[in-house]
């Protein structure tokens, strides 16, 4: 599951009880859609255009009927259902905001991009179209909220950690079972990762620091916990495996796939690790926090916002294998640092929590609908939830 998709789920499983009527825009079926309706979002589905950082020619050449198109679309559905506002889940969709400028219904816009607004030029534009759009936009963090205030944008612009079901993370069971089928025994330390597996995670910095990690310390284990989708990310598992081998790590490292039962996975885990480049919020770091591990994360993007360096965890140089493999040796070493840093993570996941998430963005949508267009509060459309 991406992680834009649990965030919204999260978010509509406390919004629903608080009188919303979610209706969810899709531009295709797919294996997330018996879990939104099962919550008791309504899915409809529309042609809705998708940006990349990199676009070919052709597709740059269609991307204005294509927005019209799915904002024509959505803007038919939301005026056949009396939606009050537009919510788009993710900045990559434009449809919605368009849809909502014709209806002149308000439209909030979830940035849940990355930290990286590279090519400058481009991001230039997109904030501008962005903050165009919306009447409020919610960022993931103070640090992707930069992209809009260096250019000017504060206005529309607020910080909005993804929510995070903390008491679950919180009141999972350790489990001698999960921890097995992890690979690690009874009196082992284990080191886990989470997520998607995909360069852009750079998994290879995580299995050469274990490799580092492991070295006299024979009763460390690792394991990649998350799934491939397509050849690319096939191959590239298949490149992990390899380099994995070839450092000794037969039997010490594994990749069990993904999982469903993710407060009992990092329940198991000694020391969580995050080494990817550029996140714009670090889902899996918040889940690991709240399940009371010590995690060890990239010193980029938004992770040490939510770790502080010294207080909830350890950072490490992006890319930098050997200083990752010397902060994951020294939780290892040393189980009184890891446990005071699990529970000061712990205490620092309440600023994820659901429910007071849940509480701001009614009242944004409240407020939206009461000074945008005054008409009675009903329903809630989000559009533009898609993998990225």
């Amino acid at each position: 599951m991406s992680g834009p998709d649990e965030s919204l789920r999260t978010l509509l499983r406390a919004l629903i009880p608080l009188g919303v009527e979610p209706h969810l825009v899709l531009p295709r079926p797919g294996p997330q859609v018996a879990r939104y309706e099962e919550m008791g979002v309504r899915v409809h589905y529309a042609p809705l255009s998708i940006l990349r950082r990199q676009l070919a020619a052709r597709e740059i050449a269609l991307l204005g009927p294509t927005v019209l198109r799915g904002a024509s679309a959505i803007a038919t559905l939301a005026r056949k259902i009396g939606a009050d506002l537009i919510h788009t889940n993710m900045e990559v969709v434009l449809d919605g905001g368009f849809a909502a400028r014709w209806l002149d219904v308000p439209h909030v816009l979830h940035y849940r991009g990355n930290s990286l607004d590279e090519p400058r030029r481009v991001f230039d534009v997109l904030t501008w179209i962005w903050a165009g759009l919306s009447d409020q936009i919610f960022c993931i963090s103070d640090v992707t909220a930069e992209i809009f205030i260096k250019r000017g944008h504060q206005a529309k612009v607020a910080t909005l950690y993804n929510p995070i079901d903390t008491v679950a993370f919180a009141a999972a069971e350790r489990s001698a079972q999960v921890r097995a089928e992890l690979g690690a025994g009874p009196d082992d330390v284990l080191i886990g990762t989470v997520g998607r597996i995909h360069p852009r995670k750079d998994l290879e910095t995580f299995v050469r620091a274990a490799a580092i990690a492991a070295k006299d310390r024979p009763r460390a284990r690792f394991v990649v916990v998350g799934a491939t989708e397509g050849p690319s990310e096939e191959a590239y598992l298949a490149s992990l495996r390899t380099t994995a081998a070839e450092l000794g790590l037969e039997g010490r490292l594994l990749f069990p796939g993904a999982r469903r039962d993710m407060p009992q996975t990092f329940k198991a885990f000694d020391v969580f690790v995050l080494s990817s480049r550029h996140e714009g919020f670090g889902r899996v770091v918040a889940e690991a926090m709240a399940a009371g591990v010590a995690p060890v994360v990239t010193r980029e993007g938004a992770l040490p916002e939510l770790v502080t360096e010294g207080t909830h965890g350890l950072c490490a140089a992006p890319g930098d294998a050997q200083n990752f493999g010397t902060q994951i040796g020294r939780l290892v070493d040393e189980p009184a640092l890891r446990a005071m840093f699990g529970r000061a993570a712990r205490e620092r996941s309440t600023a994820f929590d659901t429910a007071a998430c849940a509480t701001r963005v009614l009242a944004t949508y409240q407020t939206l609908c009461s000074t945008v267009r005054a008409s009675p509060f009903k329903s809630a459309m989000a559009s533009g939830n898609v993998r990225r």
